[in-house]
């Protein structure tokens, strides 16, 4: 079942349990015993045990002294410290996002984002999106209409980065995101299914092209109990 690549073998264990969890288990069911899964995959005692520990460290389980190991209830993790759209990160995670309602909103009047991207008018691409069926995310992406023609006409994959790049030939360089908790507005809870004043994460970006131009601007409403985010930090 394993293979001899160099990867170390518990490593091996907590991916294979991990897949398991994510097809046959829901948050508070209780995994097999460690001499169980010791049995079941022909591993030692110490591996079965770095390999719960790794998944426990990540967040996937839980263990409880003298009852067991637990799944947890699941956060996507996202790491901020590269940039690429919410859609590309969750997708190479085998989540599946998609799109349920989808509004495009042409903005002349005057507008912070407008002063942001330095144009005249903005479209706003505001979604609904859902992951793996749950209700997720609020996104508002904001660009200078003059800078993507007739995307209301041909936008239809999932990711608006892949479409920005494939269509207009728009990459993104780098990007400066905020992140933050707020209350969920009665707009928010009733697309997010969750009681008023739920707080939930807004993550707030502004990406700039090789140029260093600003170009987009994402806003974005995220359910809490559902991601969590994570950042890299380097020494000076």
């Amino acid at each position: 079942m394993f293979s001899k690549n160099g990867i170390p073998l518990y490593y091996q264990l907590k991916e294979y349990l991990l897949q398991e969890i994510k097809r046959n288990y829901t948050a508070g069911d209780l995994l097999p015993s460690e001499g169980e899964i010791e049995a079941q995959y022909g591993v030692s005692r110490i591996t079965v045990r770095k390999a719960i520990e790794e998944l426990s460290r990540e967040g996937i389980v839980v263990k409880k002294q003298g009852k067991g190991t637990f799944v947890q209830e699941q956060k996507i993790l996202y790491e901020a410290n590269i940039i690429g759209s919410l859609t590309q990160r969750l997708e190479k995670q085998n989540y599946d996002l998609q799109t349920k309602s989808i509004e495009y909103i042409k903005i002349t009047e005057a507008h912070h984002v407008k002063e942001l991207l330095h144009c005249d008018t903005l479209l706003c691409i505001k979604r609904y999106r859902t992951l793996d069926g749950l209700p997720f995310a609020v996104m508002l992406n904001y660009i200078d209409i003059e800078k993507v023609p007739g995307l209301q006409e041909h936008f239809t994959i999932e990711s608006l980065y892949s479409f920005y790049t494939q269509q207009y030939d728009i990459t993104f360089h780098y990007a400066e995101e905020t992140v933050e908790a707020k209350a969920a507005t009665a707009e928010h809870a009733k697309q997010l299914n969750l009681p008023p004043h739920t707080p939930l994460l807004s993550l707030k970006r502004l990406s700039y092209d090789k140029a260093h131009q600003p170009t987009e601007y994402s806003d974005i409403v995220i359910r809490s109990d559902m991601y969590q985010h994570k950042i890299i930090l380097l020494p000076q």
